[in-house]
């Protein structure tokens, strides 16, 4: 009998010391910021139905998104309501440079591809990645605007300047928007949420490229 105690005593012990299913504050704060870029995305979707404001939406998405990575947690819906109905004509702007960007991509595209000249799929990718660059060139003007005082103006040539100082910003605003649409394109259903995550993942770079010129332990540095 007693060494039957002793071993359950032990079972006891080992059950005591096993880990339980609660998050640690860096898993949690990872989920936390995973289901509130879905919101984002949720609340983009939702201020774009009446279409002519989808630019606008796009803008308080980066809105929102930059005072995250400025440690500023802005009020979602609020935020939203307040920068589509500042940004209106802005937005329209920004709205009709997308698309016009998507139907020529398109439109060339599909013209190569119907011709089938020689050397046709290495074109037709080579229209797709200019269209791609434009297209990630208008997200990074919005970005660049986001949460900072500064006029388009000003943030058409704070893009420019990432370009040129970080060869790597267009590319990896790209990447973002191709992934994006290649989720959607796997599961049509991601299209309701998922402008909130390639919003982030736009902001995150402009973030990474602001921090890069700061020096270490600047009050303005964040993670990216």
């Amino acid at each position: 009998m007693k060494p039957m105690a002793v071993q359950r005593t032990a079972q006891a012990r080992r059950r005591a010391q096993r880990p339980g299913w609660a998050l640690s504050p860096e898993r949690g704060e990872q989920v936390r910021t995973a289901a509130e870029t879905m919101a984002v995305g949720a609340l983009f979707l939702l201020f774009s139905l009446p279409v002519v404001t989808a630019g606008a939406a796009w803008c308080a998405a980066a809105e929102v998104v930059a005072g995250w990575h400025r440690k500023r947690e802005l009020p979602l819906l609020r935020t939203f309501a307040a920068v589509v109905r500042r940004d209106l004509a802005a937005g329209l702007v920004v709205e009709g440079a997308l698309l016009a960007v998507g139907a020529l991509t398109w439109f060339e595209v599909h013209v190569v591809l119907g011709a089938r000249m020689p050397g046709y799929p290495v074109e037709a990718a080579a229209l797709a990645l200019l269209g791609g660059l434009a297209g990630g060139s208008v997200l990074l003007v919005v970005a660049c605007r986001a949460g900072a005082e500064r006029s388009w103006r000003d943030a058409v040539r704070d893009a420019a300047g990432h370009a040129r100082s970080m060869p790597s910003t267009l590319p990896l605003v790209v990447t973002a928007m191709a992934f994006t649409a290649v989720l959607i394109a796997i599961v049509p259903a991601f299209a309701g949420f998922m402008a909130g995550p390639l919003a982030f993942a736009v902001s995150a770079v402009v973030t990474r490229n602001r921090n890069a010129g700061l020096p270490a332990g600047h009050p303005e540095a964040s993670d990216a």
